[in-house]
């Protein structure tokens, strides 16, 4: 029996037995589909790259002999990638964010407008118009007494500044 690999370990730690069997016989084994198309892209690739390294290899050795004279220009080019990659990883993050904002947004609106509507349903046209005449009563009642305590607190800083105003120019005042 061979000795077990880290991979059938781990997975017949996570896995139940019969599946850790089945992914090792159609997926791990050497002569597996899988395992056979592997082995068959890496030898092309392989092949790829001894046709391609003759090619590659003299101008990546003249790259590299233009960016030791060009110390300089490597960073400043350097500084420039890094600085372009975090700005396209901030605009993913971004438009990720904006997605999920809009997403959310979309299911806030079509959940008040179902529970407005089951309500209506449920109440009845008329009644829920008196019940939103009431709440529609209670909420302008409130917006004025926060009004009324703002302009209040409004007075009192206006005056505070009249006070501190009178013994020079007001802090909004030009002077001439």
């Amino acid at each position: 029996m061979e000795s077990p690999t880290l991979t059938t370990s781990l997975l017949s730690a996570l896995l139940p037995p019969d599946l850790v069997d089945s992914i090792n016989k159609h997926v791990l084994h050497p002569r597996a589909p899988i395992q056979i198309l592997l082995r068959h892209v890496l030898v092309q690739a392989q092949n790829l790259l001894d046709t391609a390294a003759p090619i590659i290899e003299p101008l990546f050795d003249r790259l590299m002999t233009a960016m030791a004279e060009n110390q300089g220009l490597v960073g400043v080019i350097a500084s420039l990638l890094v600085l372009a990659t975090f700005l396209i990883i901030l605009n993913w993050i971004r438009r990720l964010l904006m997605w999920w904002t809009r997403l959310a947004m979309r299911v806030a609106t079509w959940a008040i407008l179902f529970a407005i509507a089951a309500w209506v349903w449920e109440r009845g046209v008329f009644e829920s118009a008196k019940d939103m005449a009431i709440v529609g009563g209670k909420v302008a009642g409130y917006l004025a007494v926060i009004k009324d305590v703002w302009l209040e607190e409004y007075n009192k800083y206006e005056a505070q500044q009249g006070m501190a105003g009178s013994s020079g120019t007001r802090s909004g005042a030009r002077s001439r």
